[in-house]
């Protein structure tokens, strides 16, 4: 029994570090928000078993700031409700951490990803979710179906045979079958420009294998 204590502290404390998944703390083309970062500040709190850190938009643009940082308080307040839910049924924490992207004053896009995490008690592992957030110089989201027509490559083809070349080179494990059939709900702008399409875990491999962000290359914006 002292060796399952052990690998659940582990776990819980990875979840509390990284605010994500163990094996996946940060993406390529992702970085830590800094407090120097001019376009966002991070405000955070923790109340009973909630513990939120959330970005809030500096933007000199008053309406793209509005509607930026409202989606992120629609979101916020959503996970919220659902760990406040969970916790009626059985004790459950929960996590709310983002990841800087493409998020300078003057960038085409703003890109960043917010990351949710819960774990009920006693459970062998948090669990993660990532909630894409990319905007145009309006505030307005910005969909896969807006670079898809500026990015013909974009195709579930391309993206199959990218996940080939990019998890073997990274030597990550796939599951057997792992052809997808559509393009994925999450993506990122990442600081290098390049457009990134992300599965979570148990989606093309299995938990261990974390998040894989696939580069799709420069994206067109």
């Amino acid at each position: 029994m002292k060796w399952k204590k052990v690998l659940l502290s582990m776990a819980l404390l990875a979840a509390l570090s990284g605010g994500a998944s163990a094996e996946w703390t940060l993406g390529p083309g992702l970085a830590s928000p800094l407090p120097t970062n001019p376009a966002f500040s991070t405000k955070g709190w923790q109340k009973e078993t909630m513990n939120v850190n959330i970005p809030v938009s500096r933007d000199p643009n008053l309406l793209k700031r509005a509607r930026i940082n409202a989606a992120v308080e629609v979101e916020t307040n959503c996970f919220t409700k659902s760990i406040e839910k969970r916790n009626a049924a059985w004790k459950t924490t929960g996590w709310i951490s983002w990841q800087s992207a493409m998020d300078n004053k003057e960038s085409p896009i703003t890109s960043f990803l917010l990351v949710e995490s819960s774990y009920p008690d006693r459970a062998a592992h948090p669990m993660s979710r990532a909630v894409p957030m990319n905007f145009d110089g309006l505030g307005h989201r910005v969909t896969l179906k807006d670079l898809k027509q500026k990015m013909p490559n974009l195709t579930v083809e391309e993206v199959n045979r990218q996940i080939e070349i990019q998890c073997s080179e990274r030597e990550i494990y796939l599951f057997p079958d792992h052809t997808v059939r559509k393009l994925p709900d999450i993506f990122y702008i990442g600081k290098d420009s390049h457009l990134y399409l992300v599965f979570e875990p148990y989606e093309i491999g299995p938990y261990a294998s974390g998040f894989i962000a696939i580069d799709m290359g420069e994206a067109k914006l």
